[in-house]
């Protein structure tokens, strides 16, 4: 029987807390036929896990996880079998970890302002090199005993609507899709089901998206079914990964969801469009 894949992946190096030998390890656990590390608007974890590998591993597939909005929607766009050498590529990615940079600095100063004990060199210790999310800032919250438990500084203060909120620097889809297939790659949409993100898929097919996560920690067997169905409506390709970020109970252990290693060379076909 086929072994299955895991496209969906995150490390330290975005909002996992994993370090990428320790994903590795998950990884070479599974035993998968293909996996991708997918981390938020950075490669620097996939560069590291493509480093550690050995011959004997499963295949690695170029990905990360970008961030993108919809009218006031956030977008989750799942980039894969781009060149990681595209310069293009490169450059927006370092711009984009430019910003998230500077939106961490601008919620710990309202965090601050606040009363909180925090400073940003502390978040970087926890981001530990990576892209600065908000993940990071509620952890370092957390470690420092500023808040009780991990969530509660997304509730009291950094999401959405919070009193430090600051919204996340995106992309336009059409950006997002341009840039994935400039550099070879196809864009999917990652976890559907998640903030009904079902009902874009008509208005993102014209400008570029390639394919819709089927298989997510998050997704019912209906769900499943329904991103199948919209795939085959609009002609796109399936897709799918545990989104696993290393926390207990808080998603899927990696290699847990039935995604056949077939998705990977329809994924390939379809990439090999904007390669000239």
């Amino acid at each position: 029987m086929p072994r299955p894949i895991d496209l969906h992946m995150h490390t330290i190096h975005s909002d996992g807390v994993v370090s990428p030998a320790e994903l590795l390890t998950h990884v070479r656990g599974a035993k998968l036929s293909a996996f991708s590390v997918t981390d938020h608007d950075t490669l620097t974890g996939w560069r590291e896990v493509a480093r550690l590998r050995d011959e004997s591993d499963p295949e690695l597939v170029s990905g990360t996880e970008l961030s993108a909005r919809i009218n006031d929607d956030d977008l989750h766009i799942l980039a894969y079998c781009f060149d990681p050498e595209n310069p293009g590529f490169d450059r927006a990615l370092a711009l984009f970890q430019e910003r998230r940079d500077s939106r961490g600095r601008e919620m710990v100063e309202r965090l601050q302002k606040l009363g909180l004990d925090i400073t940003f060199e502390q978040v970087l210790t926890t981001a530990g090199g990576g892209v600065i999310g908000r993940p990071h800032v509620a952890e370092t919250l957390f470690r420092l005993g500023r808040t009780k438990v991990y969530e509660e500084a997304f509730r009291s203060y950094i999401g959405n609507g919070g009193p430090a909120y600051v919204p996340k620097p995106r992309l336009e889809p059409r950006e997002a899709f341009d840039l994935v297939h400039a550099a070879g790659g196809v864009a999917v949409l990652a976890h559907p089901a998640i903030g009904d993100m079902w009902r874009h898929i008509e208005a993102l097919v014209p400008w570029g998206l390639d394919g819709v996560e089927c298989w997510h920690y998050s997704h019912k067997p209906a769900d499943v079914r329904r991103a199948k169905q919209a795939a085959r409506s609009h002609g796109l390709i399936v897709s799918g990964g545990s989104d696993f970020h290393g926390r207990s109970g808080r998603e899927a252990p990696v290699g847990s969801l039935p995604v056949p290693s077939e998705c990977l060379e329809i994924m390939k076909q379809r990439a090999r469009r904007y390669r000239g």
